[in-house]
C-alpha cells in the first residue's frame, strides 16, 4: 500500500516514527471518540470534521466519519492531513485518500509520522479544577457568544480552558455547539480570567488557536493578543508563583501539577527507554499511560469487595476503560466476533474453577482467529494455586492489588503497551 511521503514532510518538531506508538495514539483518538480535522495537503479548502470509526492494523487502515461528504472526483491516494491533539500536545500527521467506505465513512493509511505542530514559545502551567481560575470570552459584542469555563493552562502566550457553558449575549440563552462552532482565527475581544493566584482578574484580548473534544469534554486553546507592559507584569508575577510552587512540590516531595509530578516507578523492559512518547519527549511513561488509558479492560468476576478492590487497582494503575461482568459467559457474550474489531483485555477470575474454561474460549477464538486476537488472563487470589491452563495465549496472575505493581508487567504485555 502507498504511504505518504515522510521523507519531504515538514513541521515544527522532530517527527515521531515509532510504529507502535502512532498505532497507540490512533487507537486512543478511536477509544476517545475524538473529533478532530483533515484536509487536503497543499490546498487552503476548509477542512474536514472526522472521528476515527475503526481501525485495521494489519491493512493499516483508518476508517473515518466525517461530517461532511468528500468530493466524488476525489481521486484515490489524494495526500491529506491529520490535524488532532493527544496528551495535550497538537499534531499534523500525513495520510493517503483510500476509497469511501459507505456514507460519510471513508478509508484512510495510518499515518507513518506524527509531527509536532505546537507553536509554544512560553512554558505552560497547569491548573487544577480546585483552584478556582475560571475564564470568561466574548467573540463580539451583542448578540454575540460568551464562553466560560474552568482554566486548565496558562503561559505567558496564552491559555487553554475547558468550555463548561456558551451563552448568546443578547437573551443570555444557553446553547450547546458542536466542535465546528470553535473556529480556528475567531477573535475574542473581551477575555478574562479571574482568581489566579496573587491577581483577583485579568483582561486582554485573544484569537482561538485551536479546540479539542476530550473525554466528552471540550478543551479550547487561546492565544493572547499583544500585551501591555503592565500586562505582562502582573502576568509574569502569577507564573512566578506558580514556577515558585512546582519547585518546592518536587524538592520537597509534597503533591505537584500534573505535568511534573514524579510517577511511581513500574517495572518495564529495558528497551522502552529510547521510545519517544506522544508528548514529543523521551518519556516512556506517557506511552504507558497512553497505552493503558486506551486499553478496554473487561473483567469477568461475581459482584462484591473483592471486585471492587481489583477495579480500584486497575483504575490506580492507569487502566480507565474498565467494564465488569458477573460471570465469564456473560463476558464473552459481549466480546465482539469481527476479528478486525479492538478486542478488550478479558480478565476473568478462575478462583473457584476446578479447571481453566478451554472450551468455551476456543469457541469464541474461533471467530476471532488466533489468543493474539483476544487477550485474556486468568486472577486467582494471592497464595492460592494458579490453575495452569497448557496454553502460552491463556496465563494465569495474582490479583490486581493497590501497592503491588509485579501484576503490570504481565497486563501491559497483553494490552500489547510494552
Amino acid at each position: 500500500m502507498a504511504q505518504p511521503k515522510a521523507a519531504r514532510w515538514s513541521g515544527r518538531g522532530v517527527p515521531l516514527e515509532d510504529p507502535t506508538q502512532i498505532w497507540l495514539t490512533m487507537l486512543d483518538l478511536h477509544r476517545q471518540e475524538s473529533e478532530f480535522q483533515i484536509k487536503v495537503e497543499g490546498t487552503h479548502t476548509l477542512p474536514y470534521t472526522a472521528r476515527v470509526a475503526s481501525l485495521d492494523r494489519e491493512k493499516g487502515l483508518l476508517f473515518f466519519k466525517l461530517f461532511r461528504p468528500l468530493p466524488h472526483e476525489l481521486a484515490r491516494e489524494a495526500p491529506f492531513v491529520m490535524l488532532f491533539t493527544a496528551e495535550e500536545q497538537r499534531f499534523e500527521a500525513p495520510t493517503l485518500y483510500q476509497g469511501r467506505e459507505g456514507h460519510l465513512l471513508y478509508r484512510f493509511t495510518v499515518p507513518p509520522l506524527l509531527v509536532p505542530s505546537d507553536r509554544r514559545r512560553h512554558k505552560r502551567y497547569p491548573f487544577r479544577p480546585r483552584e478556582k481560575a475560571y475564564v470568561v470570552a466574548q467573540d463580539g459584542r451583542v448578540p454575540g457568544h460568551g464562553l466560560y469555563g474552568p482554566l486548565v493552562n496558562l503561559c505567558l502566550g496564552g491559555l487553554a480552558f475547558r468550555v463548561d457553558r456558551v451563552m448568546r449575549l443578547d437573551d443570555h440563552m444557553r446553547v450547546t455547539p458542536g466542535l465546528s462552532f470553535f473556529e480556528r482565527g475567531k477573535d475574542f475581544p473581551a477575555l478574562g480570567i479571574r482568581d489566579l493566584p496573587g491577581l483577583p482578574t485579568f483582561h486582554c484580548r485573544g484569537v482561538l488557536a485551536y479546540a479539542t473534544e476530550r473525554d466528552g469534554e471540550i478543551i479550547v486553546g487561546v492565544q493572547f493578543g499583544a500585551l501591555k507592559e503592565a500586562e505582562l507584569k502582573e502576568l509574569q508575577g502569577v507564573l512566578n508563583l506558580r514556577d515558585l510552587k512546582q519547585r518546592a512540590a518536587l524538592s520537597f516531595g509534597t503533591e505537584a501539577p500534573r505535568e511534573v509530578a514524579p510517577r511511581e516507578a513500574v517495572p518495564r523492559k529495558p528497551e522502552l527507554a529510547g521510545r519517544m512518547s506522544p508528548a514529543g519527549a523521551l518519556n516512556p511513561d506517557a506511552l504507558l499511560r497512553l497505552g493503558r488509558r486506551s486499553t478496554r479492560v473487561l473483567l469477568a468476576m461475581a459482584a462484591g469487595p473483592d471486585r471492587e478492590g481489583i477495579c480500584a487497582a486497575l483504575g490506580e494503575a492507569g487502566y480507565l476503560l474498565l467494564e465488569c461482568m458477573d460471570s465469564l459467559d456473560q463476558a464473552l457474550a459481549d466480546l465482539p466476533t469481527d476479528r478486525h474489531a479492538v478486542m478488550p483485555l478479558l480478565l476473568f477470575d478462575a478462583s473457584s474453577m476446578a479447571a481453566p474454561p478451554l472450551a468455551a474460549l476456543r469457541a469464541h477464538r474461533q471467530s476471532v482467529g488466533d489468543w493474539l486476537d483476544l487477550p485474556v488472563a486468568m486472577i486467582s487470589p494471592r497464595g492460592q494455586a494458579l490453575p495452569s491452563s497448557g496454553d502460552p495465549g491463556l496465563p494465569s496472575i495474582s490479583w490486581p492489588e493497590t501497592g503491588d505493581s509485579q501484576w503490570t508487567v504481565t497486563l501491559d504485555d497483553l494490552a500489547g503497551i510494552l
